[in-house]
């Protein structure tokens, strides 16, 4: 299907959700799949489109650095960014809190997936920033996370938006 059309995804992943995420998208974009130790220097300039997917936690888009320090060399691609969380925080304010610079911002198409979280298998650092992050929110369930019980918001249908905007842009 996109055989003439370059497509990378670029992932980094803590737990597994954004590589879930990655993979999906990969076997329906027919996409060179990356996880972002795996990228050479240069392997990102041969590609038309990059989809580059990162969890966001305590606000702070895992991904961030790495983008922003490869930004001038890929600027003149089509740049996704989609974004894996709980969604515990507001969207615009997510963008808002990672990128200063406004050209990105415009340049960067943004989606935001569920995420998942299993209480018992965070770091023990983890679990203090997730603890000291649910004070802020009353609307997430604690007593699951005290209990050890696992969430998991990931949906492979949730993809879809990212699928028909690729589709759209590599006409």
């Amino acid at each position: 299907m996109f055989y003439n059309r370059k497509i990378a995804i670029v992932y980094k992943s803590k737990y597994g959700c954004t590589m879930k995420y990655a993979g999906w998208l990969a076997i329906k974009l027919d996409a060179d799949l990356y996880e972002i130790s795996d990228v050479g220097r240069w392997d990102l300039l041969k590609y038309k489109t990059i989809i580059f997917g990162s969890p966001i936690y305590n606000s702070r888009i895992y991904l961030l650095d790495y983008l922003l320090e490869k930004y001038k060399m890929i600027k003149n691609k089509n740049l996704i960014l989609y974004c894996v969380s709980l969604n515990l925080q507001n969207r615009k304010d997510i963008i808002d809190y990672n990128f200063e610079d406004k050209e990105i911002k415009d340049k960067i198409k943004f989606f935001f997936l569920g995420g998942s979280i299993n209480y018992g298998k965070l770091t023990k650092v983890d679990k203090i920033r997730l603890k000291k992050g649910l004070k802020k929110r009353l609307s997430f369930d604690t007593v699951n996370l005290q209990k050890n019980i696992s969430t998991d918001k990931s949906d492979k249908h949730a993809i879809k938006p990212i699928i028909n905007y690729v589709l759209e842009k590599n006409r």
